[in-house]
């Protein structure tokens, strides 16, 4: 090694403990410290419920995240409030966790005597986590990420993903969803969100005034993928992408008739839908054709399902032990709860996933569970704040996306199951388990500090001539589109009814003249 190199290399060793200086400069004033003693004082909280020893194997993998993240987002100069609202929950999360395996134990001590209850937590949790750390660097170095040749590589990918559920998922609550890779369940519907917020910032945040091209192009992506989740019948997940549509449409797209005109479209839609389904449930009960061949039964199937989250979310007492069942049960659950927490437990159907919140207010209170909440609205002001100050277009765009994915989420599922919306199949980021939405919520965070940081490029495109196209314009759509030109130069005129008439007219001629020469 010459001189140079070793030189250069105390200076990286130099500046990393300068670094790590500069974090935890001042303890009394940094709030990481203050999260690291809510962690620790969390065992007393978790030992009162009996899981003081499970949560104990996960202290060390807590203080590690949280240490290590504080160090990455001091260093790229990111939102430490949003980190620190993120670790907040991730603690809260852990918390309900490790009770919920401690219920696990005592149910079936026999499989825990020779099986660890938290090593696929801690699994998933060291992999959520260096999955965000990877695709942050990722981030802050590949500014070709903003262009339109990785939106269109994006889009494959997520096609790429809807098509290998649709082939190979097993079906989890009537939804296909997960596929098994290795002995380990992934949920591929998660890998959309990010993609979709990533392919949304690239056709829509590169320009001040996208083009219309670009417009359309991100309404046949959410187009596709909405189809692709409404034949997986993930309409949780589809919710949230309707959500996210409009969002960018009403942030990044100057021209606010775009933003009406396409909401307008979808409320027709959905009204069309909804009285489709009705007449072809009356079709299909009289035995017509029209209500009982393939493609209606394919329709109505996925139109009951939804139907039915209305129908028992106003009326759960019609199906208590069917589709009402778990509404019932979380009501239960939230008066059990209390303000406060109670020590006796509802036997919860999909405690740690879809009804975690009634179970979190069933343990540990009303009080406390609003608190979660409170949390939850605070990031999202943080996460406001932090994008309507980036001066990249770009950047504001992803950090949009990132930010109201997160807290949509929150909300949907939220609302969900307490009863105050149809309860939906997704999960609450950092509090549900999952291995697969815990990474995806530690990669939405990780963006979201990583673009509040100093990003050195900017993704903000200053010359308006680039040509590049989400769609290229392959043989065949070049001869239609050749085709339509000539029929617009062939009938000229403003208007095909006038076209039309014209048309007429000359075979009505042609037709007098046949006749005259006769």
């Amino acid at each position: 090694m010459n001189r140079h190199d070793a030189k250069t290399k105390d200076l990286s060793t130099e500046r990393l403990f300068w670094e790590i200086r500069r974090a935890f400069h001042s303890p009394m004033n940094n709030p990481v410290f203050g999260v690291l003693f809510l962690q620790a004082v969390a065992i007393i909280f978790v030992g009162a419920k009996g899981a003081g020893r499970i949560y104990l194997s996960m202290i060390g993998i807590l203080f590690f995240i949280t240490l290590c993240s504080w160090l990455f987002t001091s260093m790229i100069h990111g939102n430490r409030m949003i980190l620190i609202y993120a670790l907040t929950l991730l603690t809260v999360g852990t918390m309900l966790q490790c009770i919920f395996r401690q219920e696990q134990v005592l149910k079936n001590p026999q499989y825990f005597e020779s099986h660890s209850a938290v090593s696929s937590l801690q699994f998933q949790y060291l992999i959520g986590f260096f999955a965000a750390v990877v695709l942050c660097f990722f981030y802050l170095k590949f500014r070709e990420i903003s262009t339109i040749k990785i939106c269109r590589i994006l889009f494959k990918v997520a096609v790429a993903l809807s098509v290998v559920t649709l082939i190979f998922a097993g079906s989890v609550g009537n939804a296909k969803n997960w596929i098994q890779v290795g002995g380990i369940s992934v949920q591929t519907t998660e890998f959309l969100k990010p993609l979709y917020v990533l392919i949304g910032a690239g056709l829509l945040g590169t320009r001040e005034h996208p083009k219309k091209a670009d417009v359309r192009a991100f309404i046949i992506v959410t187009v596709v993928e909405s189809l692709f989740l409404t034949m997986q019948s993930e309409f949780g997940t589809l919710l949230l992408l309707l959500l996210l549509f409009l969002m960018f449409l009403f942030l990044f797209v100057p021209d606010i008739r775009v933003f009406f005109s396409t909401a307008g479209v979808v409320a027709a839609g959905s009204i069309l839908i909804a009285l489709t389904g009705s007449g072809l449930g009356k079709l299909a009960q009289a035995g017509s054709f029209l209500g009982t061949n393939k493609f209606s039964a394919v329709f109505l199937r996925n139109y009951d399902k939804i139907a039915n989250r209305f129908i028992y979310w106003l009326h759960p007492e019609k199906d208590p032990l069917g589709l009402g069942y778990q509404l019932l049960k979380a009501r239960e659950s939230i008066v059990l709860g209390g303000w406060f927490g109670t020590s006796s437990v509802t036997d919860l159907p999909v405690k740690t996933s879809d009804l975690v919140y009634p179970a979190l207010i069933q343990r540990c209170g009303m009080v406390f569970a609003l608190l979660v909440f409170f949390v939850f609205i605070l990031m999202w002001l943080e996460g406001v704040r932090m994008f309507v100050r980036k001066r990249d277009r770009y950047q504001k765009a992803v950090g949009a996306g990132c930010v109201f994915m997160l807290f949509d989420q929150a909300l949907i599922i939220i609302a969900g199951s307490t009863g105050l919306c149809p309860l939906t199949g997704i999960t609450l980021p950092f509090i549900s388990s999952g291995g697969t939405s815990l990474m995806i919520s530690f990669i939405i965070v990780g963006l979201m500090i990583t673009v509040s940081g100093n990003v050195k490029w900017k993704g903000t495109i200053e010359d308006e001539k680039e040509t590049d196209k989400f769609f290229k314009e392959n043989a065949i759509t070049a001869k239609c589109h050749a085709y339509l030109r000539y029929l617009n130069a062939h009938f000229a005129g403003k208007n095909f009814c006038n076209s039309a008439r014209r048309i007429k007219r000359s075979r009505q001629g042609k037709d007098q003249s046949e006749g005259t020469d006769v």
